[in-house]
Order: structure tokens, then sequence, then C-alpha cells
């Protein structure tokens, strides 16, 4: 039975919406986030408080396949069906590029049902059993109990009159069975479910930053650490109304950082951040050379192996970049050159011809094409995700087409037109010299010294970049690795792009005050696995900001 949800929800979604910062309201109240300025200084850190923008975020596939798995059971991979979300500044966490569309809610709807059917089919007496026969005092419980899951808090009175009414009328002229699984249509569908709703206060009149209710706290930490929804104890937690000081949150913080989900929640942000969810899809030739089945899938498990021990075993910055070791199985070692492992990836050490996380088998191919090595790919790759410096498009006008091979020739001798066409030169003097320094991997990712019997040149600079001391020639891989690794710049941009994929948007004038001393701790320690920790606890995470009231700001 398909839930004729416009009629039911809409009357009180309006209610809801101003109640959460989503719109107008009658009474001429926006909930925009207060004009900042473009300078936040020293002083205005210590004064209290500075949080940024608190968007109304929409669930990710990944968030909502875990939270109905973890609140029903339901492993059905539901969001299968989902259209690929967007992605802003790298990360499909970002509320501005995130957002609904009509093939989303019809698949939505379809996953509701489905979700529902299963769950009724199969564990109807574990969500709502009703064993004493009363049918509607049983219904009334299950509205509550499943709806402050699924809601991430209690519902409030005008949300549970909803469900239990869309409850009893269902029941008037069906089973008991039935009426359930209408109801939990309706909750999946709910925007209370599929959006992280940062208030559910009236919109009163603010004077200031305002702390995050605990219900709030605990969902926003759970869909950060875990990308799903709160679990019996955070909400526990919440309720008891424990999650309003940094001491009570970093114990909350530490303990999802320990379960499967926060594994998970790190392996998505390495993938995001270094972008390989296509390298599955890679083809790369060359003649006489015949990869293993499945490639790039394999190169992808391998960075993720690679990433994983880096992160949560030797868990320091510096380590990062200077392991010689890749992640290889018993189908991508004999390609590598190795004997073969047994079950699974292992590591296997490449000394002198591996330099950390610059130089991994599946970066390099990424960041190639399918015939050649791509040392724009790789300059620019660098630059951006490294060290968060913005390399500018090429013009319109220009091809920007890689030159066929050349037998006789080196990738670099191919690539000299850049720099030396004065339409090219401006952008590509900081692009390709930090390419050609990664001309020792193919577009396999294998290690060379010889490119068409010709000796590979991997020398190559870092230019114009604000830390001075980055900038000048290097003499290969190991030495630009090197470099990165004791940059304050990469340091920093790292810290960076955890925020904004916590914070699901880009860093602010308002962020600076909790993202400078994110970014001073992680220069003195170096601790990965305290980066999204301290985001946890700083004040854009336990805050929100103030609101614009009639179109002007509250003093």
């Amino acid at each position: 039975m398909r839930v004729p949800l416009a009629q039911l929800t809409v009357p009180l979604l309006g209610t809801w919406l101003v109640a959460s910062g989503c719109q107008k309201g009658s009474a001429g109240v926006t909930t925009e986030p207060k004009t900042e300025p473009a300078v936040i200084s020293f002083a205005d850190c210590q004064a209290g408080p500075v949080p940024g923008e608190a968007p109304l975020r929409l669930l990710t596939r990944r968030a909502y396949d875990n939270s109905v798995a973890d609140i029903l059971g339901d492993l059905g991979n539901a969001s299968a069906a989902f259209p690929p979300e967007n992605q802003l500044l790298g990360f499909n966490t970002n509320a501005e590029a995130h957002q609904a569309s009509p093939l989303l809610v019809s698949e939505m709807l379809s996953a509701a049902e489905g979700i529902a059917e299963r769950t009724v089919a199969t564990k109807l007496d574990q969500i709502a059993p009703c064993a004493s026969g009363a049918t509607m005092d049983c219904g009334a419980e299950f509205v509550r109990e499943i709806g402050r899951k699924l809601f991430r808090r209690p519902l409030v009175a005008a949300e549970e009159v909803v469900f239990t009414r869309l409850f009893t009328e269902t029941l008037a002229q069906n089973s008991y069975a039935n009426a359930i699984s209408v109801v939990l249509q309706a909750l999946l569908q709910a925007p209370q479910f599929l959006y992280r709703v940062e208030s559910i206060r009236p919109p009163l009149v603010e004077s200031g930053p305002q702390l995050l209710g605990p219900y709030e706290m605990a969902t926003r930490l759970s869909y950060f650490l875990t990308e799903s929804a709160p679990d019996d104890t955070l909400l526990e937690a919440a309720a008891q109304n424990a999650l309003g000081t940094r001491e009570a949150l970093e114990v909350q913080a530490r303990r999802l950082l320990q379960l499967p989900h926060a594994r998970g929640m790190v392996a998505n942000f390495h993938a995001q951040w270094l972008d390989t969810a296509e390298l599955g899809r890679v083809i790369r030739e060359q003649a006489g050379v015949t990869p293993p089945a499945n490639f790039g899938s394999l190169l992808q498990a391998s960075l993720a192996s690679y990433m994983d021990a880096a992160f949560w075993e030797k868990g320091t910055f510096e380590s990062l970049f200077s392991s010689d070791e890749i992640f290889l199985d018993a189908k991508l070692a004999p390609f590598f050159g190795h004997a073969a492992t047994g079950e699974g990836f292992s590591a296997v050490s490449e000394p002198k011809q591996r330099f950390g996380l610059l130089t991994q088998p599946a970066l390099m191919v990424a960041l190639a094409h399918p015939n050649q090595t791509a040392p724009v790919f790789r300059g620019v790759f660098l630059r951006q995700h490294f060290l968060c410096n913005e390399v500018p498009p090429p013009p319109p006008t220009v091809n920007a087409v890689a030159p066929e091979p050349d037998p006789k020739a080196t990738t670099r001798e191919r690539f000299r037109q850049h720099t030396e066409s004065p339409v090219c030169a401006s952008c590509h003097t900081l692009i390709d010299p930090v390419g050609f320094g990664f001309e020792n991997y193919d577009q396999f990712g294998r290690f060379r010294t010889e490119e068409n019997g010709l000796p590979v040149d991997a020398s190559g600079a870092l230019n114009d970049l604000p830390e001075t001391s980055l900038n000048g020639p290097f003499s290969g891989p190991a030495e630009l690795a090197q470099r990165i690794s004791q940059s304050t710049s990469a340091r920093d941009c790292l810290a960076t792009q955890w925020y904004r994929f916590a914070a699901g948007r880009a860093e602010t004038a308002a962020d600076r005050c909790s993202l400078r001393p994110i970014q001073a701790e992680f220069q003195a320690s170096g601790a990965l696995p305290e980066v999204p920790l301290k985001i946890a606890l700083s004040d854009a995470f336990r805050y929100r900001p103030p609101y614009v009231l009639n179109g002007g700001v509250k003093p």
C-alpha cells in the first residue's frame, strides 16, 4: 500500500520547516545565517564562539543505508537506485551540492516501500510486538519508539498526532501489519529522517551563537564520525542532557571512533579526498602489457588498505608520505613484480621506488591517460588536493588534449610545448614541473627508470606557493615526498579537507576561529586520528550561528 504522504505530512511540514530553520515563516523570520565579516580577528575569536553556517543537510546514500541497517536491520542496500550525490570541493557531503531532485524523491518513495515491506515481513515481532492484542496501544508505542530512532530525538506532539492518526486510519481498513508498514513508509519519507536538522526550536530572537541541544549534538556527532544515526548509547546520553560539555562530548566521540562505522567513514573520506571513485572503470593500455582483470577496482582496494594502515596503525602525517610499502593481493602482486601473496591485501616493500601516498599505484593510475602518464593531472592534483592551492582552468580557446605518445621521445619532451607557448606558460609553469616529478611511474603505476629506451628525468620544481620553503627544484619523488611531509601548508590543507567533509560546506571567515586551532594542534602532533576528533570538539561543531530577524541582524 502506497502512502499518500503529501496529504498526511505537508500540514506538519510547513511548521517543521520554519522551526528547523529552513525557510521564511509567516512571522517574517528568515533563518539565514547573519552576514559575517570578511575578516575575523583574534579578538573576535577570544570574545566567544564564532561558528560558521549550519545548513540543513540531506542524508547521503551511505548515511541512509547505514541508518536503515542500524535501526531496522535492513541490509538491502536500499539507496542503490538513488542518483549519485553531486560533489563540491571534492565531497558529496556538501549541502549546497547534494540536494533533492524529482528522481531522488521518487526513488526514496520506492525505497521506503521496499524497506517497510521487508521489515514487516521478517521483523514485525521485533519492531512492533503486540502480544496483548491492544493494537491501538501497540501502534502508538511503535510510532514513539521507531520515530525516536529515525528522527534521532523524541517526536514532538504534532508529529506524534500525525503518525498515530495515520496508523489508526490505516488499521481501520487493513491488518495490523499493513498499518505498521504504512507508518514506517511515512516515517522513512519524512524530512525529519531524510535531513539532518540543526534545531526544532521555534525561531525565537537570539542574541548570539547557540549551543546545539543534546539531540542535535548527538545527530551531528554520529553522522560525522559513523555516517549513521545515533546509537542507543548516544541517544541515552542526549536524553540525560550529557553532551553539553567538551569533556562529555570527547568521551562519546572517542567511543564512536572505535566502532566499525568509523573505519568506514575514514575510508570514505580518503576515497573522496583522493578522488578515486572512478578508478574501477579506468582503461590503461600499452602494447604487450596485460593488467589483471578488474585492475582499477583492485587498485582501489590497494589504496584503501594503505590509507587504513596509515591512519589507524601508523597514525602520523609524516609516515603517510614516507612509507615504501604498497598493498598487493594475489592478482596484483605478479603484475608489480612480486611473488603472489596469500588471502587479501598485504604490505609489500619497494625500497627506493615508493615514497608514501604520493607514489601509490592507484593514485598514479588515476592521474594518467589511458596510454601514457599525465604530468598535468598529477601536478594539478598535488597542488589542489595536498596543498589547497587552486589552479585556474585552461582558457576555453586552448586545446587541452595531451600530445600523442611518440616512441622516440619522453613525456617531458612531448609536453615541453606547454611551457614554451606564451598562452600556456603562465599556468603550466606551476603545474608541469610538479607533474614531471612523478615520471618514474607509468600509466599502470609501475616504477620505471626508462621510457621508450630513454632515461626518465623525474626532476621537478614547486613554484609560487605561499609557503616559500616549499618552492624550488627537487630531484625526484623521494625529495618531493619529503618536502610535502614537512610542509605546514600540507598539514593545514589536510585539516581543511577534513573540515569541509565534516561541515558539509566550504570554510568561511567565521570558521577560522575553529579551524586555526585544529590546524595548530595538527601541526604540533601530526596525529591523523586526532583531526576528526578535534573538529568534533570545536566551537563550529558545537554551536550554530545567530540568525537574521526581519531582514536585520539582532545586535
